[in-house]
């Protein structure tokens, strides 16, 4: 199966994965048998959620509490963040206050709902539920969800302190590892691009092939048009342990575009949709692609699903300022289209 996700096959892994949960069904399991169909459940639900299969995932998730009750809280945390990714956040809202009244002392609940909350940009009360996790035994986790709702709010002083009491927490390489990284992507946000690279590096110091690492550090290069050669092959990098990855396929597509190298540009950002159709980002830049290219009716469409998109997602992802940007080139496009339709007429 992971062979067939290597190569992109979703579609097949998810028919290999059905054809031994249909062929091992029994009407009782040992619990040898439970823990391993739950893993295979939780696998299949996680290839229907790439294959933007949102119901199909969530009927595989709903068998897990039937296996296991004490898993069935963190199998609905998981119905509640398949709702979210399918960008369905009245149906999020609903099951996670239902889960939160079934299950009202279970973590991965109680951590779930802060984060929708966090989602709707309620963050004094995603905050309040979030702090009542601490207990002493968990607070590394808690204080890295307090850290990513201030992410959600961009308070990047109280990000920065709830970051700096979990690296307090961390005793191993793999916990400072992804405190390094948080925090070179809030100073990226914060547009302290210095802080960030060092972070990045820090990351990369404890582990070279942190694929996120090198695309993020690759992208963020690129973004801002330096370096490029760099960009270029730590993204390359990236794609290397994962090709079918849509966020490094955008990465390339931009440092390609930044390379003026437009037909791989375009064929990079084509292949991100295909696996990661909604994601407003991609479509902005196969938007700016298209406009470079002469393609003026094809950069008008994928700045309108670029829009589109954001206007369906969580408050918390919507980037106002990228939307004013996206919005002037598409207004400019227009009047552009316009002056070419009427010079051919």
């Amino acid at each position: 199966m992971s062979s067939l996700e290597a190569q992109g096959r979703v579609p097949d892994a998810i028919s290999t994965l059905k054809d031994i949960l249909e062929s091992t069904t029994h009407k009782t399991y040992e619990q040898p048998q439970a823990a391993m169909r739950i893993e295979l459940l939780e696998r299949l639900a996680y290839l229907y959620r790439e294959n933007d299969q949102w119901g199909p995932a969530v009927d595989a998730l709903r068998q897990i509490g039937d296996l296991d009750p004490e898993a069935a809280g963190r199998a609905e945390a998981e119905v509640i963040d398949t709702y979210r990714s399918a960008k369905d956040f009245t149906k999020a809202q609903q099951e996670a206050d239902a889960a939160l009244k079934k299950f009202p002392n279970d973590r991965a609940v109680k951590s779930m709902h802060a984060s929708l909350l966090a989602d709707m940009g309620k963050t004094d009360q995603a905050v309040a539920e979030t702090k009542s996790l601490f207990n002493g035994k968990n607070d590394r986790e808690s204080w890295l969800q307090l850290a990513q709702i201030y992410e959600k709010a961009k308070n990047w002083t109280e990000m920065g302190k709830a970051l700096a009491e979990a690296e307090k927490l961390s005793t191993s390489k793999d916990d400072r590892e992804n405190i390094y990284f948080m925090r070179g992507a809030m100073y990226e946000r914060m547009k302290k691009y210095d802080e960030a690279e060092a972070d990045f590096h820090r990351v990369l110091e404890i582990n070279p092939d942190n694929a996120s690492a090198l695309n993020y550090l690759g992208y963020m290069l690129a973004d801002r048009n330096i370096r490029l050669p760099e960009a270029l092959e730590l993204i390359k990098k990236a794609l290397d342990q994962e090709p079918n990855n849509y966020a490094y396929l955008d990465s390339m597509g931009w440092v390609d575009f930044r390379l003026n190298k437009l037909p791989e540009a375009e064929q990079s950002l084509r292949r991100a949709l295909e696996l990661w159709p909604t994601d407003p980002t991609v479509h902005d830049h196969l938007g700016d692609v298209y406009f470079h290219q002469g393609k003026t009716r094809e950069a008008i469409a994928q700045w309108q699903s670029s829009l589109k998109n954001y206007e369906t997602s969580a408050p918390s992802d919507m980037d106002h300022e990228d939307m004013a940007k996206i919005q002037k080139k598409l207004d400019n496009a227009k009047v552009r289209l316009a002056r070419e339709t009427g010079a051919k007429q």
